[in-house]
């Protein structure tokens, strides 16, 4: 099982190379009010930043390494419905934790970047869906690395401050 997941996230990972070499990808929101770019910066590594429609700077956020080997690249992104927040997915550069794909998301009323993961526990695949208006859903480790969980949650019941698990 492990070995599968290991050809899975480097089969991923070649592919996001592929897809994602040209630099920027962008993402706007779905009422038009918003722009999130991913841009690739080194490595695969990655930089997030979201805007508003004139161009001001909501959130911003470097995931990139010195050495290319401990930063994270995006594999997946997607608004909520609402707009209201950017939840995006990604794998470690250095192939550390191969199981595990840390999201983050940036709420666009609060100008925060906070991680999915505080919340939820690890999230162990990059395919995390949106519902509205502003749930997210996907898998979260369970009682070990091979138990994968269900989860599903609504990004405003987070408060600024609060995390659960």
């Amino acid at each position: 099982m492990k070995t599968g997941i290991v050809i899975l996230l480097f089969i991923s990972v070649f592919f996001y190379t592929l897809v994602y070499a040209a630099g920027e990808k962008e993402y706007v929101s779905p009422d038009g009010r918003y722009t999130a770019y991913v841009v690739t910066i080194s490595d695969g590594e990655s930089k997030v930043v979201v805007t508003t429609k004139n161009g001001r700077s909501i959130c911003s956020k470097s995931y990139a390494s010195e050495d290319g080997e401990h930063g994270f690249g995006v594999l997946k992104a997607v608004w909520t419905p609402n707009s209201a927040f950017f939840v995006y997915s990604m794998w470690s550069s250095g192939g550390h934790q191969p199981w595990h794909c840390p999201t983050d998301f940036c709420s666009v009323h609060d100008s925060t970047i906070r991680s999915l993961d505080d919340y939820v526990g690890p999230v162990v695949s990059p395919d995390v869906e949106t519902k509205p208006p502003d749930i997210v859903r996907g898998k979260r480790i369970g009682k070990s690395i091979d138990d994968k969980v269900d989860f599903e949650v609504k990004l405003s019941s987070f408060g600024k401050q609060g995390k659960r698990k």
